[in-house]
């Protein structure tokens, strides 16, 4: 397909594949604006047979990811520290095959991770976190990347530590007002105790776009 370049209007030549697809719907869940976005591109690739906006969001977030992501440190951490607990006996490779992701991810990794260098893991970096610095965890309750669930496991050893869930929310919610200000009076008290999170259940996640002009009213 014949595109505008997201940056620069230039036009270009782009095979918008269904790997290409999958990482756009993966990347954009992680936030809130691309999560608002997505239904709209989803409904123009069905509805008018027009992946246009979605290729271009993919050339958008591929760029964004060069500047900002270390790939050799990512790849040494997950080939040390993640892809060698990966149970290969255990994966329903027939189940995943039925994700929008596919296999794809899993055997790329695993067959990176056979020959990328690994770096020395202490053999206690499993074990469960014991702390009693004050913390303080946020989560989503629709979050599809990082779920409430995860806080709570954190939170056993965390013995000074508050944990609040965002009723629809997803991956991020430090951009939300609330957030914002609660994440202030936690830094200048250095404590959870005390601390007023009334407003985390009132505060909404951004609306979802009805047109490239935005939400409704």
């Amino acid at each position: 397909m014949n595109i505008a370049d997201p940056t620069s209007g230039e036009p270009v030549h782009m095979d918008f594949t269904a790997q290409h697809l999958a990482a756009v719907l993966r990347f954009l869940v992680y936030s809130p604006a691309g999560a608002a976005l997505l239904p709209l591109l989803l409904h123009q690739a069905d509805a008018e047979h027009d992946f246009t906006a979605l290729a271009a969001q993919f050339r958008l977030i591929s760029r964004d990811y060069a500047g900002e992501f270390a790939i050799g440190m990512h790849n040494t951490v997950v080939c040390s520290e993640d892809v060698p607990l990966y149970p290969a006996q255990s994966i329903d490779r027939a189940a995943l095959a039925r994700t929008f992701m596919g296999t794809r991810q899993l055997d790329g990794l695993i067959t990176l991770c056979g020959a990328w260098p690994r770096g020395p893991v202490d053999a206690d970096f499993h074990a469960p976190l014991q702390s009693d610095v004050p913390v303080l965890l946020l989560s989503g309750s629709d979050d599809p990347v990082t779920p409430p669930s995860f806080a709570a496991q954190a939170r056993r050893g965390l013995h000074h530590s508050l944990s609040l869930v965002l009723p629809g929310f997803g991956h991020s919610q430090l951009a939300t007002p609330c957030v914002a200000r609660l994440l202030e009076r936690f830094y200048e008290s250095a404590s959870v105790d005390g601390l007023d999170v009334a407003c985390t259940q009132e505060a909404r996640p951004q609306a979802f776009f009805i047109s490239r002009n935005g939400p409704g009213p």
